[in-house]
Order: structure tokens, then sequence, then C-alpha cells
């Protein structure tokens, strides 16, 4: 046995905490055991552990649900144009603040089409918190943003 052992997939997505503590590090691995999400900093609120933990249950489930707010809520923003176009996919806030990166895979549909899911799963579950909280502040307030590719 000479040659190497691949890696072995688990067959779920699953969460790795980079950096434990105040300051933790949100990453979401694929069934291949490959970084795929990695979060931005928390707000301070602590949203990042909910949405790890909503978006690794969601994908484990096979949930592709229908952008519930797709002209307000959280968005995926289109690689940077120009000479040297940026490849990264960032997925924003409604305040257009980056809050998470899709890892580049070299297959730009694929990562796009993780990219879609993941604000779908995401607006969905501010959706499902509002109306289980109507008091709580959530996405749903901010203005309108113009739509990726216009």
């Amino acid at each position: 046995m000479d040659k190497k052992q691949p890696m072995i997939s688990s067959s779920q997505w699953t969460l790795f905490i980079a950096r434990p503590g105040r300051d933790r590090q949100h990453v979401i691995r694929d069934p291949h055991g490959e970084p795929r999400i990695i979060f931005g900093e928390d707000d301070g609120t602590r949203i990042n552990d909910h949405l790890a933990k909503y978006l690794v249950e969601s994908l484990n489930a096979g949930l592709i649900p229908e952008d519930p707010n797709p002209d307000e809520g959280w968005f995926l923003d289109s690689p940077g144009e120009g000479a040297e176009p940026d490849p990264a996919i960032l997925i924003c806030d409604p305040d257009f603040e980056t809050r998470l990166e899709i890892l580049d895979t070299e297959s730009p549909e694929v990562d796009q089409a993780l990219g879609r899911k993941v604000v779908a799963l995401i607006n969905t579950y501010f959706m499902q918190n509002e109306v289980s909280h109507p008091n709580a502040s959530s996405a749903g307030s901010s203005p309108k943003r113009p739509q990726a590719g216009s």
C-alpha cells in the first residue's frame, strides 16, 4: 500500500469553527470535506452561529427553496468587472455588507448555483424568523437594491 488514501467523504455538509472563542470563524465544508462557505465577522448578535447551523441542516436535508425575498433580502454579489474581474462569489446582507464567501472550485456555474441556494436559504431563514418573531429587527426593512447583472 504505497498509495495515499483519499480523504474520506462523509456525504454530509459540516460546520467547522476555525477560531473558537469570541472572534470565531465559521466555515462550512462540503461532503468531500472541502471548505466551501466562509462567514465574515459576526455583528455581535451571534447570527453567524444561527445561520451556519441552519445552512448545514438545510444543505444536508437537500432543501432547495424559492427565494422569498429576491428584491430586498440578502443577495449574491456578482463578480467584479473590468480588466481583472474578481472571481469571488460574495453574499451580502441588505445593508450591502459582505457576510459570506463561496470559495472558488474553478467551476463558476457550480459556485454560482451554491451561492444562489445559500441566498435563498438565508432569506427563507429570515422570513421564518420574522413571522415567528414579528418585533425582532430583521433583513426585510432595507431599500431595494439593483439586480445582479443589471
